[in-house]
């Protein structure tokens, strides 16, 4: 399952998530990619877009970097590589992803 959503993409192999982010620079510009096993989750936090809001997917690693991205691309966002923020639109997708990774997380 791969979602696209504010220049980054989270994609979910049933044993790994990947988050790839653009990043300015270059001629075509590049992307920053952070893939984890499942059984490095401590936890996910999933907040729900609102009428006018984004929803943001949230993953407390083992051993991972909270830094922000530094140099995203137009119309990224600056957070760390282990979250990801949607539109309403992908709400379900979303949800779906949860259940998936925590069915495969064993919880």
């Amino acid at each position: 399952m791969s979602i696209y959503a504010r220049r980054r993409t989270i994609r979910f192999s049933g044993k790994q998530v990947t988050i790839s982010a653009a990043l300015k620079g270059g001629m075509l510009g590049a992307h920053k990619k952070h893939t984890f096993h499942v059984s490095r989750i401590k936890s996910i936090s999933n907040i729900p877009p609102k009428t006018f809001g984004k929803g943001k997917l949230s993953f407390t690693l083992e051993g991972a970097s909270t830094d922000a991205v530094a140099n995203p691309a137009s119309g990224g966002d600056k957070l760390d590589m282990n979250s990801f923020v949607y539109g309403g639109g992908d709400t379900k997708r979303i949800a779906k992803l949860v259940v998936d990774i925590k069915k495969a997380m064993g919880k």
